[in-house]
């Protein structure tokens, strides 16, 4: 009997890690270490295409959404690459674009690659003792905001043609919640959130929705808006998902 139980103590801790290490070694990068260590082309990958980021290129003719959350949303997208230079107007164009990157700016993840790509911007390992604990402070308290009771989503847009780029600037410049409230929405599982908050500065806007009071890992969250008649690239809706158990921090879906 004590040698059972003996054996039975030296074989369990074994097993866990036996188990630990293969899980371990599927992770991606930003459940293996921590931000502080990211590589730039990591962060940069969860700013742009992750779980919690796409980018979206939408153009005057129809084709297959690109992008790695791409394959649901429902939009109008050019093929990326087959642009020209930018120019002034879409007509000197041959195949002129316009992408979205979205962000779930409330997800942990997301935040702390905001940091890193400051921290990297910064020059953080070149600086002094004093200024590295200054930045670190302001860091701190950035990743100490909860968001227990809205949903953040950013989004960026860019255009090859800089007329492109000035229509969507005026268009979302004017934009607010009440002009916006009938075409944007969070869907998460059985809900349909409206938006709640709306903002705007230089070429990002900011939709903030109430927290879905329920969801499983097995559910989709999609953000969903319209996309305004740029000239030739024409009125658009953009139903964007993502799959919550790629979301996955700590066991719980984060966004």
């Amino acid at each position: 009997m004590l040698m059972a139980r003996r054996f039975y103590q030296h074989m369990v801790p074994m097993l866990l890690v036996c188990v630990a290490v293969p899980l371990l070694l599927g992770a991606e990068f930003w459940a293996k270490k921590p931000y502080q260590h990211w590589s730039p082309e990591e962060t940069q990958r969860i700013l742009a295409e992750s779980p919690w980021a796409t980018t979206l290129s939408l153009g005057g003719v129809e084709n297959v959404p690109t992008g790695s959350n791409a394959s649901t949303a429902q939009v109008n997208p050019a093929p990326r690459g087959q642009s020209g230079a930018a120019g002034d107007r879409g007509e000197m164009e041959t195949n002129p674009t316009i992408s979205y990157n979205l962000q779930f700016r409330s997800a942990e993840p997301m935040r702390e690659a905001q940091v890193r790509s400051s921290q990297l911007s910064a020059h953080y390992d070149a600086m002094s003792a004093e200024q590295k604990a200054a930045f670190d402070a302001n860091a701190a308290k950035f990743l100490a905001v909860k968001f227990s009771d809205r949903v953040v989503v950013s989004v960026t847009f860019h255009s090859n043609v800089q007329d492109y780029e000035s229509q969507l600037r005026a268009y979302w410049g004017r934009q607010s919640v009440p002009t916006l409230s009938m075409s944007t929405f969070l869907d998460a599982g059985k809900e349909r959130l409206s938006l709640m908050d709306y903002s705007f500065k230089e070429n990002t806007f900011q939709f903030a929705f109430p927290r879905p009071k329920e969801v499983t890992p097995d559910e989709k969250i999609g953000v969903e808006f319209v996309h305004p008649k740029i000239s030739r690239v024409g009125q658009q809706r953009v139903l964007q998902e993502f799959s919550l158990k790629k979301m996955l921090v700590n066991g719980e879906p984060a966004f």
